[in-house]
């Protein structure tokens, strides 16, 4: 019979510890201190590592009550989908701006990181003639 995984308070207790960090640091660093790119990106970055500190927590609770964390996966994806989409979309506008441009470093591979999500979603929406 396989042991059920033991949840760590110590761990559940720096992730809280941590979380309430980057809130603060997010509320902290305000419009006028730095280049609002640089803020927003900040805040956006800051979030998301708060997103998955909580389903960190919530993957340990969820094992610690012998429950089957992998139905988190779900909120775990639409989190990654959105922050994905949020991101093409800035880099859409970085281009348009010309704030990004050939001589941007990774700009190739992120050019064939977004044609292969594009074959790849293109399976899961044919286009119709």
């Amino acid at each position: 019979m396989a042991s059920k995984p033991q949840q760590d308070p110590e761990l559940s207790s720096r992730l809280k510890k941590s979380n309430d960090e980057l809130k603060e640091l997010q509320d902290s660093v305000k419009t006028g201190m730095i280049n609002v790119k640089v803020l927003m990106d900040f805040r956006v970055a800051s979030e998301r590592a708060r997103q998955a500190s909580v389903a960190v927590q919530r993957w340990l609770e969820s094992q610690g009550k012998g429950n089957d964390p992998y139905q988190l996966m779900n909120e775990v994806m639409k989190q990654r989908v959105e922050m994905t989409t949020q991101l093409v979309k800035d880099v859409a506008r970085d281009l348009e701006s010309l704030d990004l441009d050939f001589d941007t470093p990774g700009l190739p591979a992120l050019n064939q990181a977004v044609q292969t999500l594009a074959e790849r979603l293109t399976k899961l929406f044919p286009q119709k003639s």
